[in-house]
């Protein structure tokens, strides 16, 4: 555990000076971060105007149900104060306290405008890891600089219909590892099934992020990144597992001691009853927010660099016979990690 912690660090400074070296290779990791928060906003106002639209509705729905019990009390008609009473019925149509404000809310258009908005958030946080991929293996294969964003740019986006059918793929992947953990048995055939299970999510976990190289480095199609990856694995190319570099580890305990942080100055200022809009308070938190913005940008760019490393150090490993594989030197950031 130690030694893998140990190494990931490495790997973690070395891909950063390799970032500072090109600021370019940081800009994606900065974009995704900005259009996380943009698709955010935007499924919060989404939901928003369509609780605001159930709620006008429920309004007037209200204000029409007062008029009839108003008139259904006065005349005494049976009908009207059975209809009255199904009206205001839990889950009813005029029920406020129920679901079926929240149901309506959820219809297919609101469905559809969700799924839409995810697809496309999903799609736009791909395009730009397939950028810093683009830039990081130009920095890798040709030099410091060589990398042009625009470049990369196209390149990722003559590859879009790759990138949607890997993760098309990936989702039903995952999917049907879920499906299986949720219908094991018990006993020895679940844990069998839990064991497939694993194994579907590991599989995926590593070659996605090897076949998205290979789609965006190559220009190839899913099914011919699907292949390539599969000989990488299966010839031994990478001499060195993901598991053996804990870089997810050391970038959620980054992210964790982060957050705390923002955590205990909310705490102080509750404890000190400093107001809002004193000076320390807004400049801590523009300080603090700032932090989350990099942390989270510099984390989605290492791992885009640690796959793009391993990817090229395959390629290069590829080309060579068994006996000269020895001396194949991974590129420097991972040279940096295995010293």
């Amino acid at each position: 555990m130690f030694e893998s912690f140990g190494r990931g660090l490495k790997l973690i400074l070395a891909s950063i000076k390799m970032g500072f070296q090109d600021k370019r290779l940081l800009i994606p990791g900065l974009m995704t971060v900005f259009s996380n928060f943009f698709f955010a906003i935007l499924l919060f106002l989404e939901a928003k105007s369509r609780v605001a639209v159930e709620h006008s509705a429920s309004a007037k729905a209200v204000s029409a149900g007062i008029n009839m019990g108003k008139n259904a009390l006065q005349q005494g008609n049976p009908a009207d104060i059975q209809q009255l009473m199904a009206k205001t019925a839990l889950n009813g149509p005029w029920d406020q306290g129920g679901l079926q404000g929240l149901s309506e809310a959820a219809s297919p258009d609101a469905v559809l405008a969700v799924v839409a908005i995810l697809s496309v958030w999903w799609l736009t946080n791909r395009f730009l890891e397939g950028v810093t991929t683009a830039l990081v293996y130009s920095h890798l294969t040709e030099g410091s600089g060589s990398g042009r964003f625009s470049t990369a740019c196209a390149a990722v986006f003559s590859s879009l219909p790759a990138i949607i059918t890997l993760g098309i793929v990936t989702l039903i992947a995952k999917k049907v590892a879920r499906f299986m953990r949720d219908k094991r048995s018990s006993g020895i055939f679940g844990m069998g099934i839990n064991f497939i299970a694993s194994i579907v999510e590991v599989f995926w976990t590593m070659a996605g992020h090897l076949i998205l190289p290979a789609i965006v480095i190559e220009g190839t199609s899913f099914w011919g990144a699907l292949k390539r990856a599969d000989r990488i694995g299966q010839g031994n190319l990478i001499a060195i597992g993901v598991g053996e570099i804990g870089i997810d580890t050391i970038n959620r305990l980054v992210m964790l001691a982060v957050c705390l942080v923002g955590v205990a100055g909310y705490g102080a200022l509750y404890v000190y009853k400093i107001p809002a809009n004193a000076p320390i308070v807004m400049i801590g938190g523009g300080l603090w927010a700032m932090a989350v913005v990099l942390t989270t940008a510099m984390s989605i760019y290492i791992r885009s660099a640690f796959f793009t490393c391993l990817y090229v150090w395959a390629i290069e490993a590829e080309a060579l016979s068994e006996a000269e594989r020895v001396n194949c030197q991974p590129p420097a950031p991972l040279a940096a990690a295995l010293a």
